[in-house]
């Protein structure tokens, strides 16, 4: 079994501290906002047998969300027979109509599309900045209520560690695996440290 992982997008709505995105922004680079549009995949995969591999919509720069194609992208790798398709989200983008659509095509696809949902915080989510909270638990619910696949991806950081408990038991009541990573924090030099606490307003990450 082969996979492949997938950047459909350059566009996000976060500005979380030490990202690619962040870093390139702050030193006054520009990102250029760039999608793959299903034109462009039927292009590159037509020629390709499919059946049985992985697909993963993940991101350096962008969240795959924010992608206007998303959809029909992944409606035409489940009808190539692949075997799963993994999308990583902050959740923070679209309509609940499309999260209603998305929950139903992950439905028919029998659990083949799954959602990565990182979501670091219960009630505080202060490492994603600039993604509204209330939009996320609306879009995750509006997902998972139209019979969408999902994990929650939580990043342990000092200010929602307490919250892990909690978030374990709310991931298991609304059918989702919870995995946690932890912080880079643990990894991280003196100097990173210090650099995304200024980038997080003064919260404490370290």
């Amino acid at each position: 079994m082969k996979a492949i992982e997938i950047e459909l997008t350059s566009a996000c709505n976060a500005r979380c501290p030490l990202c690619m995105r962040t870093r390139l922004i702050d030193k006054g680079i520009p990102v250029q906002i760039e999608h793959y549009t299903i034109d462009d995949i039927k292009r590159y995969f037509d020629p390709i047998d499919m059946k049985d591999m992985r697909v993963k919509f993940c991101g350096v720069l962008g969240d795959p969300i924010a992608c206007p194609d998303l959809y029909d992208i992944s409606e035409y790798f489940l009808e190539k027979e692949v075997k799963h398709i993994e999308v990583s989200t902050n959740a923070g983008l679209k309509t609940t109509k499309f999260w209603e659509e998305y929950g139903e095509l992950s439905s028919k696809s029998n659990n083949r599309l799954e959602i990565h949902f990182a979501i670091d915080g219960l009630y505080t989510n202060y490492y994603r900045v600039g993604v509204n909270l209330d939009k996320v638990w609306k879009n995750v619910d509006t997902y998972l209520d139209a019979g969408g696949f999902a994990s929650w991806q939580f990043i342990i950081f000092d200010y929602n560690k307490d919250e892990v408990p909690m978030a374990r038991t709310m991931a298991r009541d609304k059918g989702m695996k919870f995995i946690t990573r932890t912080a880079w924090k643990n990894d991280a030099t003196e100097i990173e440290q210090k650099e995304i606490k200024l980038k997080t307003e003064n919260r404490d990450y370290a």
